[in-house]
């Protein structure tokens, strides 16, 4: 199921390695028909175009996410995934076969979309299918894959020609097609749709024959008959007995998105550079990506044992001192070109030398804590701790949050720069950093081994239920 993740890390982490391509850069390796301007294929991207080619991946998945509950709820989670291997397959090959900026576009707007839906169904389906002791371990598959995607984009970058690249990723999507079929739809699905036969078999294929499946299929179908006991509307996300759980749902993805992770990616060459490295800068890229994929898993050899609360605050504290540690660095890059400007010949640029350990430290800090912890989380707590009659449209708000606040990010970013300075950014990032840190000491509670009523029961007040019901 997650493998969708997988294919959306992919779209994500393509247009990194395939700009100096699209864009012509010197001393770039670009294939010779790649610059015949007489072919058909020709192609080459200014900044605005490659800006849009970048940032409209998040759009889609904007756009796809808001749709994803409802889907998984009218479909099943199993239907859905299957069928995303569409948008997936014609994404790839819109981009493959572009001869103008606008088939990239609708391209990365498709695998977007496909991957917003994939978002919300993907950890729901995961979680659903989940004993609780396995359900950390297994709900970090969703992001582990996703940092995958990307480091192996970033692998094809080093050498293969934009296109192929592309071509390459269209054959993933059939994969997920082909490995979806073989697979059961979710037990709780199947018991919410009256399929008790059904949902048997399914916990069978995933529990083994030996097991006793009778006492968590009927543990399953009192779930569900409490949330079919009213008729779920998208108001109830603001119900007083689901609105505390979805705002921390929310505030996951929040300080997620809000941590300085695109920023610091954003700044990744320059940060480099400012280290005085020599390194190839798609060769950094990867490095970087194996670093967020290697402590990814090790935080899932870990979340069963710490919790997720414990790797989540973990995580906020490391990128806080990150933030803060890169901001210091380009204050006083800053600074000294100020001095240059008005003390022609000053030494404060051995000074900057002497810290060009620091960015390169707390880039690579902050890219580990980030995967321990902020990276995976969020997608494996929102699935855990929203009550099971709002999971849909709480997991599309969720996911919505996430990717509207990347997209802006994204988009902004640079004109963040412009106005506050490097540091400044950082500095900005640094202090919601301090804001998350503060919200998992309050607010964020621990899911570790805790079935979905122990969960609601930290939030203090249960979903209304008929007398019927009860009886």
């Amino acid at each position: 199921a997650s493998w969708g993740a997988f294919i959306l890390g992919s779209f994500l982490g393509w247009s990194s390695p395939v700009q100096p391509q699209l864009q012509h850069i010197p001393n770039a390796t670009v294939p010779p028909h790649i610059t015949n301007e007489e072919s058909v294929w020709y192609m080459k991207l200014d900044d605005t175009e490659m800006s849009i080619v970048g940032s409209f991946v998040n759009l889609g998945a904007l756009l796809g996410a808001l749709t994803g509950g409802f889907l998984m709820d009218s479909f099943g989670r199993k239907t859905v995934l299957i069928f995303l291997s569409l948008p997936f397959v014609l994404g790839w090959l819109l981009i493959a076969v572009a001869v103008h900026p606008s088939m990239l576009y609708i391209g990365r707007i498709l695998g977007g979309a496909a991957g917003g839906i994939a978002s919300v169904v993907a950890p729901s389906y995961v979680s659903e299918i989940s004993i609780p002791s396995m359900r950390g371990l297994l709900g970090f598959s969703f992001q582990l894959m996703v940092v995958l995607g990307i480091l192996i984009v970033s692998l094809f970058g080093l050498g293969l020609d934009w296109r192929l690249i592309s071509a390459i990723e269209a054959v993933f999507p059939v994969i997920l097609l082909l490995s979806m079929i073989y697979i059961p739809e979710s037990p709780y699905y199947l018991a919410k749709k009256a399929k008790s036969s059904e949902a048997r078999d399914s916990l069978k294929w995933l529990r083994g024959p030996e097991y006793d499946m009778e006492p968590e299929l009927s543990q399953m179908e009192t779930r569900v008959r409490i949330e079919l006991a009213q008729r779920s509307r998208f108001s109830d996300l603001w119900s007083g007995w689901a609105w505390k759980s979805v705002l921390v749902a929310i505030g996951l993805m929040v300080f997620q998105q809000l941590s300085g992770i695109n920023a610091a990616l954003f700044n990744a060459v320059a940060i480099f550079e400012s280290a005085g490295s020599e390194l190839d800068t798609l060769v950094a890229a990867v490095l970087l990506n194996v670093d967020q994929v290697l402590f990814c898993f090790i935080s899932s050899l870990l979340v069963e044992r710490l919790g997720r609360r414990t790797l989540f605050l973990m995580s906020e504290i490391g990128m806080c001192i990150s933030m803060f540690a890169l901001g210091a660095f380009f204050f006083v890059k800053e600074e000294c070109q100020k001095t240059l400007e008005s003390t022609p010949g000053s030494d404060c640029e051995q000074q900057v030398t002497a810290l060009g350990w620091l960015p390169l430290t707390s880039l690579i800090l902050f890219i580990a804590t980030f995967a321990i912890g902020a990276g995976p989380m969020p997608w494996l707590m929102v699935s855990e701790i929203l009550p099971a009659k709002v999971k849909a449209p709480g997991s599309s708000a969720a996911a919505f949050t996430n990717w509207f606040l990347a997209f802006i990010v994204t988009l902004t970013f640079v004109d963040i720069q412009n106005a506050i300075g490097s540091s400044g950014a950082f500095w900005m990032f640094g202090c919601f950093c301090i804001l998350g840190i503060l919200f998992t000491i309050f607010l964020l509670p621990e899911t570790k081994g805790k079935s979905p009523e122990q969960i609601q029961a930290f939030f203090g007040i249960r979903p209304p239920v008929n007398t019927s019901v009860n009886d």
